[in-house]
């Protein structure tokens, strides 16, 4: 599949999940929610990691490895964050370091704000930083080939951008469109973020993982 394609298809997911919510399709419905715009303000998640990835530099089979992105605000802005960790595997076995970096971009204009370098310590963590992260056990959900979990990883991003929108813009929104979303958004979460990495997303990205849970309780 094209990369064209792709990122077609990911659009479309992005504009029905939006119209669901109420964010787009009608200046009537976005006035209602107390909004100005009707055009999408930030670039995707997706977009953003392509440009995190020019950060690193990507070995086979193991090396630095961009962590999924990670909402936050910095100096009163929201931001998106990738950590970057060092990561090898063996059969059915992952090993991991903790980040040693953090990448943050201006989700808008995807300008490169700062690259900063962090230990354990600045996520609350004492693990110590030249020691790997236990191994975890790697396994895809049952019942998933490799192509239909990489689509489950792009309805992912999808639900991430929209609700990082709402975040960002109108973060009292509520719908149950956007109950749904949050709550998928959780579930897929678990299924595919680094086990050992969760305590530094949780420290990274603290209101944002707040705001998202109460959408979806």
């Amino acid at each position: 599949m094209s990369q064209t394609t792709q990122s077609f298809k990911q659009r479309r997911r992005q504009i029905m999940l939006l119209m669901a919510a109420g964010l787009v399709g009608g200046m009537g419905i976005i006035w209602r929610q107390g909004m100005t715009k009707t055009t999408k303000q930030f670039k995707s998640v997706v977009e953003l990691k392509q440009l995190a990835a020019r950060e690193i530099t990507h070995f086979e089979g193991g090396g630095p490895r961009l962590s999924f992105p990670v909402t936050t605000h910095r100096q009163g802005k929201p931001l998106i964050a990738f950590m970057i960790y060092h990561y090898g595997f063996r059969p059915g076995l992952v090993r991991m370091s903790p980040p040693y970096e953090v990448v943050w971009f201006n989700p808008a204009s995807g300008e490169l704000i700062a690259k900063t370098a962090v230990s354990p310590a600045d996520f609350g963590q004492t693990h110590p930083a030249n020691e790997p992260l236990p191994e975890w056990k790697f396994s895809m959900p049952p019942g998933m080939t490799t192509g239909s979990y990489a689509e489950l990883h792009n309805h992912f991003f999808a639900l991430y951008d929209v609700l990082f929108e709402v975040w960002a813009t109108n973060p009292s929104t509520r719908s149950s469109a956007l109950q749904g979303a949050a709550r998928e958004f959780l579930k897929l979460f678990d299924q595919i973020s680094e086990p050992p990495l969760r305590p530094y997303y949780d420290a990274l990205g603290r209101e944002y993982f707040e705001w998202v849970r109460a959408l979806a309780r």
